[in-house]
């Protein structure tokens, strides 16, 4: 199980990038990206994920998956090649959920 604090340092890079995304304008769409890693490499997928400087959040979960990102990206660009190009491509990531949001309210 993760989610035992130990991610601590990726929140505080989070927060330096978070800033970042905040900026975006209207064009951006927030997505959701679940990886699955390979056993034992999950924080080498982490830390290789902010080295890609992309990822607007990123947290360790429980469950299928062992980390949960958030990334915004322009409103026309094709999120399939995006994910592919930049994130699925990441040695240790067995496989990647991907969840698109809606604005409904």
């Amino acid at each position: 199980m993760h989610g035992d604090g130990a991610f601590d340092h990726y929140r505080e890079k989070a927060d330096r990038h978070r800033g970042r995304s905040q900026k975006q304008d209207t064009l951006m769409k927030p997505i959701f990206v679940q990886l699955q890693c390979s056993p034992g490499k999950t924080y080498e997928v982490a830390d290789a994920i902010y080295q890609t400087e992309l990822v607007s959040e990123l947290y360790s979960t429980s469950g299928d998956y062992d980390l949960l990102m958030k990334v915004y990206i322009a409103e026309e660009q094709d999120i399939g090649k995006f994910i592919n190009d930049h994130i699925a491509n990441i040695p240790g990531i067995i496989r990647s959920l991907t969840t698109l949001t809606f604005r409904a309210f």
